[in-house]
């Protein structure tokens, strides 16, 4: 059943998982910016990969609160295969890319949210 009101959806941990990703995914990509110039390029490396494994943390946790509920949809875990596999092999080829498709897989993140939690 949907939740009706704010509180229910705050609730929920699954909403509470694809929220965390959600706004990580954000961090993430303003770290990501950040890093461009090079003098702060080894210490931003770190903290980059630390907040992008815990938004595949955060959203696993999305994902088996979903298998759960008996209401996990193959659509995302296809998003979850293009967060773990396209996002950081685009690294390697071009960093502009890179950007475009992790923005890309925060409109993902967002519309598998309103998919499976609305």
């Amino acid at each position: 059943m949907p939740p009706t009101t704010l509180e229910d959806l705050f609730s929920s941990p699954g909403f509470l998982a694809i929220f965390f990703a959600l706004l990580l995914t954000i961090a993430n990509i303003i770290v990501g910016v950040s890093i461009l110039p090079s003098d702060k390029r080894e210490k931003g490396y770190r903290i980059h990969r630390l907040i992008f494994g815990a938004v595949i943390t955060s959203y696993v946790l999305f994902l088996f609160h979903l298998y759960q509920m008996e209401r996990a949809s193959v659509f995302a875990y296809i998003v979850f295969g293009y967060l773990l596999f396209a996002v950081p092999f685009t690294r390697r080829i071009n960093v502009t890319l890179h950007a475009v498709i992790a923005s890309i897989g925060m409109v993902l993140i967002t519309f598998v949210a309103a998919i499976n939690l609305i």
